[in-house]
Order: C-alpha cells, then sequence, then structure tokens
C-alpha cells in the first residue's frame, strides 16, 4: 500500500512540476516475473521507473542508503534491499534471480552506478543479462531522459518485451547483453525525437 501510495504521488508531481511523460506502457507484462533495465542518468530514475506500472518493482540500492531508520524504513516499505558495494557482485546477482523466480518484477541499471556525465549509457555490465538468462524471464528495456537536468521535462518509454536465450553460454550472455544495451539505446535516440 505505502509502495502504491509514493509511487501514485510521485506520479502527479513530476506531472505537474515536470511535464513527466511515459510511452508505450502497456509493454510491460501484467502478470508474471520480468526484469525492467533502464539507462541510469538520476536519483529520481527508480522513482520514474515505478511510475511505469501499477505493480511493484522490486530494487537493490547502495546500502548507505539504509543507514538511518528512516531510509531502512522507507527503501524497504518501496520494495528496495541494500547492495554492499564492497560485497560479492555474485551475491546480489543471486539476489535478483530469487527475487525473480519469486514472481517480483525487479529493476536493474546494467550500467551499475549513474551516468553523471550525460544522457548517454555507459557500457553495459553483463550482470542483467546474466540474472534474466538464469532467472529466465523477460526483460524490458526502457529508457529515461530528463532526470538528470532541474528544468527538463522527464519522458520514459518502455520497449518491447525480449526474451532471454534458453541456452547459458558465454557466447549466447555476451549477444544478449549486447542486444540489451542496443535496445536502450533506440529507446533514447526515440525520447530525443520526443523532446
Amino acid at each position: 500500500m505505502f509502495y502504491f501510495i509514493v509511487s501514485r504521488f510521485y506520479m502527479l508531481y513530476l506531472k505537474i512540476t515536470r511535464g513527466l511523460k511515459i510511452y508505450n506502457r502497456e509493454n510491460i507484462p501484467k502478470k508474471g516475473a520480468f526484469l525492467l533495465i533502464s539507462n541510469h542518468i538520476s536519483n529520481d530514475d527508480p522513482f520514474v521507473l515505478a511510475c511505469s506500472t501499477n505493480r511493484p518493482l522490486t530494487y537493490m540500492a547502495k546500502d548507505n542508503l539504509f543507514k538511518n531508520i528512516f531510509g531502512r524504513i522507507f527503501f524497504r516499505l518501496m520494495h528496495t534491499y541494500p547492495i554492499d558495494r564492497n560485497g560479492d557482485p555474485r551475491e546480489v546477482l543471486n539476489q535478483f534471480i530469487d527475487f525473480l523466480k519469486a514472481g517480483k518484477p525487479s529493476v536493474m541499471f546494467p550500467e551499475g552506478t549513474r551516468n553523471k556525465v550525460d544522457d548517454n549509457p555507459a557500457p553495459f555490465k553483463k550482470g542483467a543479462a546474466l540474472v534474466a538468462i538464469k532467472a529466465g524471464v523477460p526483460v524490458v528495456p526502457m529508457a529515461v531522459l530528463g532526470t538528470n537536468h532541474k528544468k527538463a521535462r522527464i519522458l520514459a518509454i518502455c520497449g518491447e518485451v525480449v526474451m532471454p536465450p534458453v541456452v547459458n553460454n558465454k557466447s549466447n550472455l555476451n549477444e544478449f547483453n549486447e542486444l540489451l544495451a542496443q535496445r536502450v539505446n533506440e529507446l533514447i535516440e526515440e525520447l530525443r525525437k520526443l523532446q
């Protein structure tokens, strides 16, 4: 309940203050687990992604956001779990696989961190592609623009579902990761035409 109140309030706030527009929301599956991936340019991006669907999304975020009691309570209610940046990255990937196998739609930013330079995505790390393959879930690529500029209109777009390869091997992983990066880049270009 808290998740929906916050995400709906934030959506209304961004529509009024920043002209938020989300295109192709119908591409997000209505049932079953899926992995939503996006470029990452601002701390507002997870909230924009939450506005894209009526289904709760599961996230992971850097553990320093959970250091005080308010942060722990708020982020847990927002279905967000801490990541130890100095820990074993395989534990994070396994946690996402567990979320997805439990039927929880989840969000990953394949760049691994926020891109503070510009709107162009950094090279994708292979974690999101590997998680989708191992969990056997569809991937919904998304793109967001405007969240990193204080007065810019915020636009987001949901791409068509991409199914992971059935066989997990190095070649399939590399090709799938490249495909996901290509899809997100194409969506960013679509949004630039709409700005």
